[in-house]
């Protein structure tokens, strides 16, 4: 589980949700303006009170640690788990087998970052009635074609993966994009998002304020939304001097229809991707 952003009171959502903090194993801060980063503290406290031994790591701007370890000092806390603060300006932070997770700077009036998490391609489905033609008996040789590996048979025939497995299934991306103006960098940064998580604090009366404040406007965003491409946008950061929400979202849905304004405990599923037919 990873936590992009905490703002106040993020442990408090973290039990009305349900998911705990048992899974956490980063916390990604897309920049040090106080809503994106007052919530460390109190989350850090607590899951040492709640006796976690897993590793945690903060990945965020320069300055982070700075932060983190100033807020220490000034509550007398430590922590019972090894913590690792990561400052970053951009670029792959996790690769993994699976999937890799990396940062590219947005246009806001403090340096910010935005963050993609993208699944590596899944093999092709497995080809069972392939498999039975060439004889290969099941079991684990079964489990090393799903691998990749190619397996040699008891008769000395070789058989590759890809004689049994289909094409490649494209992997999921999710884009989190908070606190920027709208520049062509982040259109090809969110490039095919099936998720993408943007900000919207504005509507278009506000436009030209919009951009003195480094953010966008909810049909800004949906313009980004559209020429990258993305499957589903969902606005954040709306700013509270809206008591309605209903032409903020008229005016993104204008631009791109598949677009939700965000609430609290909100669950977006993002579906698994099959290779389509020609």
């Amino acid at each position: 589980m990873f936590i992009f952003d905490c703002g106040e009171g993020t442990q408090l959502q973290l039990t009305r949700s349900r998911l705990g903090w048992a899974r956490l194993r980063a916390i990604f801060i897309s920049h040090l303006h106080g809503d994106h980063v007052i919530g460390l503290a109190g989350l850090l406290m607590t899951m040492s009170m709640g006796s976690r031994e897993r590793p945690l790591k903060i990945y965020g701007p320069p300055g982070i640690a700075d932060y983190v370890n100033l807020n220490r000092r000034a509550l007398r806390f430590g922590v019972a788990y090894p913590l690792e603060i990561v400052e970053t300006e951009g670029g792959v932070l996790i690769d993994e087998d699976e999937y890799l997770i990396e940062a590219m700077p947005v246009k806001h009036r403090v340096f910010t970052l935005a963050y993609r998490l993208v699944e590596k391609p899944r093999p092709g489905r497995f080809d069972l009635a392939r498999a039975q033609e060439l004889n290969i008996p099941p079991g684990p040789l079964y489990k090393r074609l799903q691998s990749g590996e190619e397996i040699t048979l008891d008769d000395g025939r070789i058989i590759r993966s890809d004689e049994i497995l289909g094409e490649a299934r494209p992997g999921r991306k999710v884009v989190y994009m908070i606190d920027t103006s709208p520049f062509p960098e982040a259109i090809e940064f969110a490039r095919g998002a099936d998720l993408l998580i943007h900000d919207g604090m504005f509507d278009d009366e506000m436009t030209d304020e919009s951009k003195k404040r480094g953010h966008s406007t909810t049909r800004q965003a949906a313009m980004v939304a559209k020429e990258a491409g993305v499957d589903r946008l969902v606005l954040v950061h709306i700013s509270p001097r809206y008591l309605s929400i209903k032409d903020m979202l008229r005016q993104a849905r204008e631009v791109f229809p598949r677009t939700r304004i965000a609430r609290d405990l909100d669950v977006y599923e993002v579906g698994l991707k099959e290779v389509e037919s020609a």
